[in-house]
């Protein structure tokens, strides 16, 4: 049957037509476009940069970002993730570029307060400090802080501008062209992203530590001069009974200690550093010119004695007699805070009167070699010094040990140790107490006992192995001591016969400082903090912060135990329950000689300079 075709109105098109495309705009057109939206979205960036820069300071005032913290890579991670999602929300290159500036800009404005100042004045006489760089062969630490700076500034600029392209050109490869800028909603969500980070940011804060209930008072400082972010610099800060004198940058400053706040203040240059805190009732400061003493509320000067103006048996020659410098390296009081120790270079210390300034003596203790002023942590090495009764003993260059009269300078005797050097370098040997006994103890791997009195030999144990990082802790005629390697020994003091021998930190980093308070058994390491049982011959785990760094000396009374990581995290701890009292977090780095005990309180003094004072009750 033959197929008849059936006639429709409605025929089948089978032609397919192509779909119309969207105009292209002129590349004139584009840009008009691009600067349309860039204005329309002004508002909403300007609220994204400010957010970035609050952010920056909020990260700044937490941390200050150490290399030998494992919690630091985290920190940068999550904000490299943060960076990376409001990139993808925002999808400007311009406003990307700005607000990874705010961001750095931040963490520097939380670190140094006013930091652009120091770039322009560093910037605006470089050539001068160049020179004078080149002629010294020594480049000054505020040039390379401030160059940091300024290269931290513009490579973060340069990665965002980078990354926002990338993230730019992939939108608009994947979704089309008008997905290449971020739009209303997308700006809001990047507001919205921000917030929701602060809020958690400061919940995360508040909620891990009980620093709110603990925090008694806070005095804020930021690193100023500049190089201090990566040095020691001139200063001191001193503990009364009820007063505390701070000397910063450019002036002194009276603290009520019960309050915290600032009773008086006056100009002041200081020019020697210090270690830790000194504890005197009488604030004397080292200028650039001579001492000075303030009465308590720094209202009267009540003297000024000026530096020696010769020192007696220096033989330099006339090349090197330029370099001689008269300001003190540092000062120390002791007498209880009746007498003053002034370290001056090329070994010399003097003594002064707190009462009236008036010099007791001064006399050449250790060899003339001249100290690193850029390195003062060098000479301010604590072991090397003891005040036992009347007597002061110095551990010298060489391996010499010197014994004055505090009253007087008389040198009462001396010890020359049979090893100078090792490795070719002079060694010190380190003091500890014994009752009316010195154990000095050296690096050779010797541990030599002296009379207080004449500086005769009672005892000696010689061993190679016997290598001690710090002073020894010594009871009865035991010796405990960690050497460098993290090898725990307790000695006999006669003879040397070995009692105990343990390795306590069979993981230890050599970039990560090693704790240790050995009368107390305690021995902290990057994040874990143990306790050597010498009776039970056994090494407990007090605690362990995961990924921290403990870097502050523990202060122990009645077996309650403070002690801090390097990002600001501080421990009230039982030593014998191994419980935590509690935990509190300071804003800002701390250091070796952060911590202090004052009668019913701690006191945290950060790298910065800032002070925090914590109720110890629990």
């Amino acid at each position: 049957m033959d197929e008849v075709p059936i006639a429709t109105t409605n025929p089948v098109n089978l032609i397919i037509r192509k779909q119309e495309e969207a105009p292209k705009l002129s590349r004139k057109d584009s840009i008009k476009e691009s600067l349309k939206n860039f204005f329309i979205m002004l508002p909403f960036a300007l609220v994204v940069i400010a957010q970035f820069f609050f952010l920056g300071n909020s990260f700044g005032e937490f941390s200050t970002f150490p290399v030998t913290s494992f919690t630091t890579y985290i920190f940068i991670g999550s904000i490299l993730l943060m960076l990376l999602f409001s990139q993808m929300l925002m999808r400007s290159i311009v406003y990307s570029t700005l607000a990874g500036a705010a961001l750095v800009a931040g963490v520097l404005y939380a670190w140094f307060g006013d930091f652009y100042t120091p770039l322009a004045e560093n910037f605006r006489g470089i050539s001068d400090i160049l020179k004078a760089a080149w002629t010294r062969k020594d480049v000054p630490f505020n040039l390379l802080v401030t160059g940091a700076m300024t290269a931290l500034i513009v490579g973060v600029s340069f990665a965002q501008f980078f990354a926002s392209l990338l993230v730019k050109s992939f939108f608009e490869l994947l979704f089309g062209k008008e997905w290449g800028d971020g739009r209303l909603v997308a700006f809001a969500g990047t507001i919205a992203l921000l917030a929701g980070i602060q809020i958690g940011f400061y919940s995360y804060t508040s909620v891990s530590s009980q620093t709110k209930e603990k925090l008694l008072w806070e005095r804020a400082a930021k690193y100023s001069p500049v190089e201090k972010f990566i040095t020691r610099t001139p200063g001191s800060t001193i503990i009364g009974k009820d007063r505390i004198w701070v000397s910063l940058e450019n002036k002194n400053v009276v603290i009520d200690a019960k309050t915290g706040k600032e009773r008086a203040k006056a100009s002041f240059q200081p020019a020697s550093v210090h270690k830790g805190f000194l504890h005197c009732e009488t604030p004397v400061f080292a200028s650039s010119d001579r001492l000075y003493a303030f009465d308590p509320d720094m209202n009267t000067n009540l003297w000024k004695t000026p530096y020696p103006a010769s020192f007696p048996g220096l033989e330099l020659d006339d090349d090197k007699l330029e370099l001689f410098n008269k300001i003190p390296l540092t000062t120390r009081f002791i007498d209880s805070g009746k007498k003053l120790l002034v370290f001056y270079d090329y070994g010399y210390v003097g003594a002064y009167k707190v009462s009236d300034g008036s010099m007791l003596w001064l006399k050449q203790v250790d060899l003339q070699i001249r100290a690193n002023r850029v390195f003062p942590d060098l000479y301010l090495e604590n072991g090397h010094f003891l005040e036992i009764a009347d007597r002061l003993i110095f551990g010298c260059h060489n391996g010499l040990v010197r014994c004055l009269k505090a009253e007087n300078g008389e040198q009462l005797w001396q010890y020359q140790h049979g090893t100078p050097k090792i490795g070719g370098k002079s060694q010190k040997g380190f003091l500890s107490s014994l009752e009316t006994r010195v154990v000095v103890s050296f690096k050779s791997g010797e541990l030599i006992t002296l009379a207080s009195e004449d500086g005769r030999k009672v005892y000696q144990a010689v061993n190679p192995l016997f290598s001690p990082a710090a002073p020894p802790a010594c009871q009865g005629l035991k010796a405990s001591f960690l050497t460098e390697e993290g090898i725990f020994y307790q000695i006999e003091l006669d003879g040397g016969a070995l009692v105990y021998k343990t390795n306590t930190l069979p993981h230890r980093l050599d970039l990560v400082p090693v704790i240790q308070s050995l009368s107390d058994g305690i021995v902290a390491h990057r994040d874990e903090v143990l306790q050597v049982d010498t009776q039970a011959q056994t090494v407990n785990k007090v605690f362990k912060n995961k990924n921290r760094v403990f870097v502050t000396k523990p202060v122990i009374v009645d077996k309650i135990m403070y002690i801090g990581t390097q990002d600001g995290w501080i421990h009230c701890l039982h030593i014998g329950s191994k419980h935590e009292k509690w935990r509190v977090h300071v804003n800002g780095e701390l250091e070796e000689d952060s911590l202090t005990l004052m009668e019913e309180s701690l006191l945290v003094k950060t790298r910065s300079g800032s002070l925090y004072c914590f109720n110890r009750s629990y």
